[in-house]
């Protein structure tokens, strides 16, 4: 019976500071962000509709960014202030142990991790797109270009329309490029296929290539074409604003991304380390829960909770850290995408049960 009574009063005083901390830190997180694009705002003179139109459809991709550090924060602040109070010391005179008074708060933040799960999976790509959509579009008045599905990119060209399978822009290079060449009358003239097209900073190097002109009767006319011999007018940077992020895409779009581009022979292991993200950054505030609690507990010792609650954000930033290590090396081809998605979860994880080891 104790124990219930002490699972409810846990859960009611972490939500009662979670709640409160995610709206602050959302807020906090507009107004960096308003501020950091304002000039650009001002220099498009952009309407104050579209500019909150903006934002909201903002909102759902900042939950996501700052929830695990809102859960930490969360965890720290209540369960500090209950040791403070030497309620902690009261349940331990009950019989309730540190893990027993764990239990509903990791319940709880599994919780939260599950629904971040969810919600990156059908809330956060729909609303991405939309604020993609009025920055580009709406905001920066920039014409629409790329026609766009979910495993295919499509351009509007000067030559016609263009095919991508994929724009890799970490290495300035077009995989599986078709391009549909079209005369004044929009009529097809010829389609020209681009194994690999890479930008140099003022022009494209693009492998041997094939075109099959279209002649009459229905006829086709192929020719191989050498290095360097199709010229493409546009950038870079032309292709790099119609391609979607990994943020615009649900996990099941991802993975069929990179099915399709596996089948073509086309290098998948950015999206394949975005891909495994998906599913390990929403465990994060599981993970930082565990490394939070037992850090709490130690304001027994030291009744500062200011410097309790210091020492956990210092570890929460040293998760992204280490996250962001293992990704850049992921991506620098030293780590399999897997290792490196999980590699923070694994050792703040480890560092949790130690620390609770420890405290037991």
């Amino acid at each position: 019976m104790p124990t219930r009574v002490v699972s409810r009063y846990l859960i009611r005083e972490f939500c009662g500071m979670f709640v409160p901390i995610l709206l602050s830190f959302i807020g906090v997180y507009l107004i960096i962000d308003f501020f950091e694009r304002l000039d650009g705002l001002l220099r498009n003179r952009a309407a104050i509709s579209l500019v909150v139109q903006y934002f909201l459809f903002k909102i759902p991709l900042m939950i996501t960014q700052v929830t695990p550090a809102a859960v930490l924060a969360a965890v720290l602040i209540s369960l500090g202030s209950i040791s403070r109070r030497n309620e902690i010391i009261a349940f331990r005179a009950l019989g309730v142990s540190l893990g027993q008074t764990a239990v509903p708060l990791l319940a709880v933040t599994a919780l939260i991790s599950v629904a971040s799960l969810l919600w990156d999976e059908t809330v956060v790509p729909y609303c991405s797109r939309h604020f993609q959509y009025i920055s580009d579009v709406k905001i920066k008045k920039r014409t629409v270009r790329g026609l766009l599905s979910d495993h295919e990119i499509w351009y509007h060209g000067r030559d016609g329309f263009y095919n991508i399978d994929q724009v890799d822009a970490a290495r300035s290079t077009l995989h599986g490029l078709t391009i549909y060449r079209l005369d004044e009358s929009f009529a097809p003239v010829s389609i020209v296929e681009v194994p690999q097209a890479r930008w140099d900073g003022t022009r494209w190097h693009t492998s041997p290539a094939t075109e099959r002109r279209l002649i009459d009767g229905g006829q086709t006319a192929t020719r191989t074409l050498g290095r360097n011999e199709v010229v493409i007018p546009e950038t870079l940077d032309d292709f790099v604003e119609v391609q979607r992020s990994a943020d615009e895409l649900s996990f099941s779009m991802l993975r069929q991304r990179i099915r399709t581009l596996a089948r073509k022979g086309i290098d998948t292991s950015t999206y394949l380390i975005d891909l495994h993200l998906k599913l390990a950054v929403p465990f994060a505030s599981f993970v930082l829960t565990v490394m939070g609690i037992p850090l709490a507990g130690r304001v027994r010792r030291n009744p500062s909770v200011s410097a309790v609650i210091g020492v956990g954000l210092s570890a929460g930033f040293g998760y992204w850290v280490v996250l962001a290590l293992a990704n850049s090396l992921a991506r620098g081809g030293a780590l399999p995408a897997p290792v490196a998605a999980w590699a923070a979860n694994g050792v703040f994880l480890l560092i949790g049960i130690a620390l609770f080891l420890g405290r037991e």
